[in-house]
Parts: C-alpha cells; structure tokens; sequence
C-alpha cells in the first residue's frame, strides 16, 4: 500500500528538543549476528587511520541535501564524483551553482536504502525506472521528504536551500580545462534572473523515521566500499532484533570526506531541530553497531572517542 503524501500543516508538533549526553567509548557486542566480528582486509596503502583524535575532524554541514533518486540502486556503481554522473540530480545542482549558488554549509550527498525501490514506491509513490525525471529528497535539519520534478531544480534550490550571491574569485592554482573555463566565464556574464518558484511543483511529507547511513562510495574510496556493506547490514540485524528496525532508515551515503576515518556512519534521528542533532560517526565496525543503537539509537548519547563533530559543544 502507497503511504499517501501528508500535507505538513496536518502532521502532529514535532517532538522536543533531544538533550544529547556523552558517553565514553562504545560497548562491546552482547550477541553475533553472524558478521559482528567481520573484519575486511585493506590494501596496504588504504589503511584506516587510528592515530588522529576524531574530534572536530569533519565540518558537519548546517543543511543537508540526500538524494533518494538517481541512475542505479547500487552504491557499487555510483561515479567517484556523483556531481559529474549527468542525468543525477547532483548533476543538475552542480550546473546550476552560478545561476543559484549554494551557500556555504550545506551538503547534497546520494543515498541508497536498504530495500530501495520498496521504500520510492510504497512510502513516497516514486518508480524513478519508469519515470526518471521523478525527484526525492529527505531535507535535513527540515525533516521534509520532497517529491518534484528534476526539471523544476533551480526552483528546489530557490525554495528549499539557502543560496549566496554571485562572485567570481581568481584563483591562479587552479588548472581547468578551457572548455569549462568558457563556460564558467560564460554563465557569469549573464544577468542575474529572478526565479519564480510555483509551490505546486513539490510535494512535501515529514520524514518520521531516524535515518542511519554509512559511507559505502567504492568508488571514490575502497575502504569505504568495504566496510560501508558490512556495516549496513549489521545495522539492520540489529535493529530488527531490538524490535526498532521499523523506525528507521538504513542504507549508505557518497563521499562525506574523511575515508581514512571509515566507516564513516551518520545518525540523524527524527526528532532533528538542528545540525546540533547530526551525530557523525568515524572509525565503525560492525562490532560497534550494536553498541551504537544501545547508546545514540535509543538512549540519544554520543560516542566521544568515535564522534567527528566538535564535542564542546556538547558539553
């Protein structure tokens, strides 16, 4: 049964703000679920580097774009720079920065669920194969799920993501090709045009699930590649033995930056107000999973020696 797109203004108040605590370091497993203790072989020169604290090693962003919708189902296949994959809508995004630029702090990231395809099209009524122009994107810290039409980017981007204005910086360092350089010098000569956004064009739904997701972009990373599977579907054993799988989200992201640091997981529970609420992860196995849905899942406490986030600011 197609879960019926909810209009936002009939949806309950959201819940109150989450009061992160800090624990230490994670708990070992209690039980094997078969690949608890899977442990992947590394190439000599992709080594996971467990010499650098975690804390403050990413810059979390202050809005975060996911893309549910793109050219194949499978992380495996995913370009190393999902912004030159054309026909993607991080594709369409990249080929509009001069006419929309997109201010700094927010990230657009590719994500594949576990069980893809059920979830396009029984939750959000999407069969992005029979109709690719068909768009879905989770909005965080928004917690809105946004169904629209690829041809309508620059007006998702006017609407939804905040945008800076026009600059061009000389940077002599910088090698590109010519044909990109005419291009770029091309869109800045065009006038700036107004863009008319007709909210017709998008349907909105609240996301009311927690969305779990690690780094698996083979692609641009094998360490990613190797453990972001791995982790995946530990997660998902886990949760369906806490009886919690349900209410979650699983599957994996593209590149996030930091692939000495995999697996690379991030939490973004449904209860977000803010970036404050997306706890990413450095460092994971499988063997911390289920520590992690104990401790950040249920109990909403951050993992320190794992967090790539500032942690004085939650202390």
């Amino acid at each position: 049964m197609i879960r019926l797109l909810r209009s936002l203004s009939t949806l309950s108040p959201r819940s109150a703000e989450i009061q992160w605590r800090l624990v230490e370091s994670v708990p070992a497993p209690t039980y094997n679920t078969g690949c608890t203790f899977c442990q992947p072989t590394f190439p000599p020169d992709k080594q996971i580097n467990f010499d650098q604290n975690l804390n403050k090693s990413s810059r979390i962003p202050a809005k975060h774009v996911m893309v549910l919708t793109t050219k194949d189902n499978k992380m495996e296949h995913f370009e190393s720079k999902i912004e030159n994959w054309k026909g993607t809508l991080s594709n369409e995004i990249g080929k509009l920065k001069h006419k929309v630029p997109i201010a700094e702090g927010t990230s657009v990231s590719s994500i594949v669920l576990q069980n893809h395809d059920t979830v396009l099209q029984e939750e959000f009524g999407i069969n992005h194969y029979s109709n690719p122009q068909h768009q879905l994107v989770f909005l965080y810290p928004d917690m809105k799920a946004i169904k629209f039409d690829i041809m309508y980017t620059d007006q998702f981007i006017t609407k939804y993501i905040p945008q800076t204005q026009k600059t061009t910086v000389f940077n002599p360092f910088k090698k590109k090709r010519v044909e990109e350089e005419e291009e770029e010098e091309e869109e800045m000569r065009k006038p700036a045009q107004e863009i008319n956004v007709d909210d017709a064009n998008f349907q909105e739904t609240m996301i009311d699930k927690d969305l779990i997701v690690t780094c698996g972009h083979a692609k641009r990373d094998i360490r990613c590649g190797l453990l972001g599977p791995l982790i995946t579907n530990e997660f998902d054993k886990v949760l369906r033995k806490e009886g919690i799988r349900d209410d979650s989200y699983v599957g994996e992201i593209t590149h996030i930056g930091g692939h000495a640091f995999a697996g690379n997981v991030l939490y973004y529970p449904k209860q977000c107000k803010s970036n404050h609420d997306f706890i990413w992860y450095g460092r994971v196995f499988p063997k911390d999973v289920q520590g992690l849905v104990e401790e950040t899942v249920k109990n909403k406490k951050i993992i320190q020696r794992l967090f790539r986030g500032d942690l004085s600011k939650y202390q």
